[in-house]
């Protein structure tokens, strides 16, 4: 064990604001769409409402040209599979996504945890920064855990179906892998 000051002397910067850490989507990470990854966080801990205008879209198909019939019960296909498109007028809706709190949920679940934990790194390392940067790692892993378990509420119908599961906040896994820490020194 490293030794190089009191507890209370460690405690006290503590206190005093010297040393902290941060812990979330930090940096600039972007899905390959340019969307930044900590504004989809934001949208999912809190929800939004998303307002579509009117608009049209291609519908494509495949068709048996012997019988006319749709092939795949007429389900969609890529346009480069299709034989066959019809192009449909879309009304203005809106998209409502819920909140899926998993930054809170994760406080509220490790908080007490997290607290304990400062005190023995402290006594372990001797060491305030290298403390609260471990501490940091037990927090991102608290909360990449939340994002990879995360079930309520589950996506919409219309998710799980594009996406062939139902799994909030898990598509690319590029929001669990965001999660970073940084040391906040004074």
């Amino acid at each position: 064990m490293k030794k190089t000051g009191s507890l209370k002397t460690y405690l006290s910067q503590l206190s005093q604001g010297n040393v902290g850490i941060r812990v979330g989507v930090l940096d600039a990470s972007t899905y390959p769409d340019g969307t930044p990854v900590a504004q989809v966080a934001a949208i999912q801990e809190y929800g939004a409402e998303v307002d579509v205008p009117e608009h049209t879209t291609t519908i494509y198909r495949s068709v048996n040209e012997r019988t006319g019939d749709f092939n795949r019960n007429g389900r969609f296909v890529r346009k480069d599979q299709s034989n066959f498109a019809t192009t449909h007028v879309v009304p203005a809706h809106k998209i409502v996504i819920p909140p899926r709190p998993f930054f809170r949920k994760t406080i509220a679940e490790h908080r007490s945890g997290w607290i304990k934990s400062i005190g023995q790194l402290i006594q372990q390392n001797g060491d305030v920064k290298k403390s609260m940067l471990l501490l940091g790692e037990q927090v991102k892993g608290d909360l990449t855990e939340t994002i990879l378990t995360f079930t309520d509420p589950p996506n919409a119908p219309a998710t799980i179906a594009r996406k062939g599961f139902n799994a909030p906040l898990r598509e690319t896994s590029r929001l669990s892998r965001s999660i970073s820490v940084e040391l906040v020194d004074d």
